[in-house]
């Protein structure tokens, strides 16, 4: 049995960040028949609900890079991997030394809330903008991050700025044992740069293995584009990057096939199946 898995950003969404209607209905005929398909992806519910809207998925699918594993239909947590309480302080207190402000994303009660301060800058401004009005994602201003983030699971903390101050944060961050800290260019932004950091208990990887012993699958086919696609591709059967991906993605692919706004996942999925 196999498990095809796509990534969303660059791989299955297009340019416009959307799921075209080839796309949705392709991969709805291919579920119908009973192939395993699913999204690995560094989004969150609150966002990907509404770019899967018409896209008929069966099982779950794991967000924020291995984070959540989370059931689209039922709109239910099935597994977070949440960050030790201790880290959390010591992440905290890092952001303040740069007096920096970070957004940081906390369950509670099976609601995702986002806790931040003032917006400093206009990738801040852009990255709330585009998210706060969600329904399955609250944005809450607080004057202290501790105090707010009491009986809650602290499961990420996203930073957006330029490389100079990225990396210097990183520097120290990274030095934490227990966290998996990481950023890349913002592929829809203005030249800044996104940074995440989150528990070294969560992958791409590890979430697809999640996925993969779900439907008891023994291969794993994935689609991606970026860096954070690395992990999961490690331990795929096949990988396939996008024309669009990063050369080092591609470098390390089974193959590389075409661009996000060709329908490419989709049309080589239908060809596998098809040629059975």
């Amino acid at each position: 049995m196999q498990l095809f898995v796509s990534d969303l950003d660059g791989t299955l969404l297009n340019t416009d960040r959307e799921i075209s209607v080839y796309s949705k209905n392709e991969l709805n005929k291919l579920i119908d028949r009973g192939v395993n398909f699913t999204i690995a992806t560094a989004r969150t519910p609150a966002t990907v609900v509404d770019i899967l809207e018409g896209l008929n998925l069966k099982l779950p699918i794991t967000l924020m890079n291995g984070v959540l594993i989370y059931n689209v239909n039922d709109r239910k947590y099935i597994d977070i991997k949440e960050i030790e309480k201790p880290l959390v302080e010591d992440i905290i207190n890092i952001f303040e030394e740069f007096n920096k402000q970070v957004f940081i994303y906390a369950i509670k009660n099976n609601h995702l809330f986002v806790y931040h301060k003032e917006l400093i800058n206009k990738y801040e401004q852009k990255y709330f903008d585009e998210r706060c009005h969600k329904s399955l994602k609250t944005f809450v201003k607080v004057d202290n991050y501790k105090d707010a983030l009491k009986d809650s699971k602290v499961i990420n903390f996203v930073i957006l700025d330029d490389f100079n101050r990225v990396n210097k944060i990183h520097d120290k961050v990274s030095n934490i044992k227990g966290l998996i800290a990481e950023y890349h260019k913002d592929i829809y932004g203005e030249g800044h740069y996104f940074y995440e950091v989150y528990s070294d208990k969560a992958s791409k990887a590890n979430g697809v293995k999640y996925l993969q012993r779900y439907v008891d699958s023994k291969e794993i086919i994935s689609f991606g584009d970026n860096l954070n696609d690395i992990p999961m591709f490690e331990i795929s059967t096949e990988c396939y990057a996008m024309g669009n991906a990063v050369e080092k993605l591609k470098g390390i692919a089974t193959a590389t096939i075409g661009d996000n706004n060709s329908d490419s996942v989709a049309i080589f999925i239908k060809d596998r199946i098809l040629k059975k």
